[in-house]
């Protein structure tokens, strides 16, 4: 009995170890092409709120985004979408997972939105939500690995040549 119940603290502890480790999410690598064909909503707007909230079994913490939509390039809505990620504090308790998009409060972004299950979710990540700044559009691919084991590569462009490359895409 003791020898199981010290295999089973072993598994666990190598778990936590490996957990402390590993900083990355391996995801399908997405061309900007791609995004655009999994997206059933692109939009560009500006993030207005979060909230930290327990899934329905309490087995994951999310958090999900109000984004104040300037525009809908793809799709038709409402003025506004909640975007919803895995991760987030309630209390003492974090969840953080490698590569998932982070949103900040007014914040200004081009987001490609799929609908996943109950929730919307941005489409491969990091590679679908881009920050907009100074008139420059960025994803972020840092925390992302991908099966062919090359890194990400980040797309930064101006906001107005991602705009024409998405329409572009989609009238083809």
């Amino acid at each position: 009995m003791k020898k199981c119940c010290l295999r089973v603290s072993l598994t666990f502890s190598a778990l936590f170890l490996l957990a402390g480790v590993c900083h990355a999410t391996t995801v399908q690598r997405l061309a900007l092409e791609d995004l655009i064909k999994r997206a059933h909503r692109i939009v560009v707007g500006k993030v207005n709120n979060a909230r930290t909230y327990w899934s329905a079994d309490r087995k994951l913490i999310l958090t999900g985004y109000t984004i104040a939509i300037d525009e809908n390039i793809k799709g038709q809505g409402p003025s506004t979408i909640e975007v919803t990620t895995v991760g987030g504090k309630i209390g003492a308790i974090e969840l953080y997972v490698s590569g998932m998009p982070l949103f900040q409060k007014g914040e200004d972004a081009v987001v490609f939105v799929e609908q996943s299950g109950a929730y919307q979710t941005v489409v491969g990540l990091g590679q679908g939500k881009f920050t907009v700044a100074n008139g420059e559009a960025t994803n972020n691919v840092t925390d992302l690995s991908f099966p062919d084991g090359r890194p990400g590569t980040v797309l930064k462009m101006s906001l107005q040549n991602l705009k024409t490359r998405i329409r572009s895409a989609l009238t083809q």
